[in-house]
């Protein structure tokens, strides 16, 4: 693991469990709101077309941010099990240490700047090879 000191490693560990546990509120809410609108989607009597159309749209969307939350929440959940194994702040592809910057601007980071780019640039060209 990258070498920190223990107040900077209790200050990972705090800043990754408190966005944890907001994704795990944020994802409730949005999958709680989704289901609400779909009971007003099934109430046909009460929804015309265009409320209808409408409240897919709103429940289509909060599906796809909890979708998006819950891949941040796995993002966060795997840092925090580097943290406890001691590979926190090494880069998952080249192993190199994780810039400081990098991890408190983005604290599930798994990949140094560099590798990150690549491995961007790949996802959006993945026929390209680098």
């Amino acid at each position: 693991m990258a070498e920190f000191p223990p107040r900077v490693i209790d200050s990972f560990l705090r800043s990754l469990s408190e966005r944890r546990a907001q994704l795990i509120g944020e994802i409730r809410a949005k999958l709680a709101e989704a289901k609400g609108e779909r009971i007003g989607i099934d109430e046909s009597s009460s929804v015309d077309g265009g409320d209808r159309a409408f409240l897919e749209l709103a429940s289509e969307m909060d599906l796809a941010m909890a979708e998006r939350d819950i891949q941040e929440l796995r993002d966060v959940e795997a840092a925090l099990e580097r943290l406890s194994k001691a590979t926190y702040g090494d880069c998952g592809t080249c192993g190199a240490p994780i810039a400081p910057a990098r991890l408190q601007a983005f604290p599930s980071a798994f990949r140094c700047s560099t590798c990150q780019t690549a491995h961007e640039s790949r996802s959006a060209n993945p026929h390209r090879t680098i």
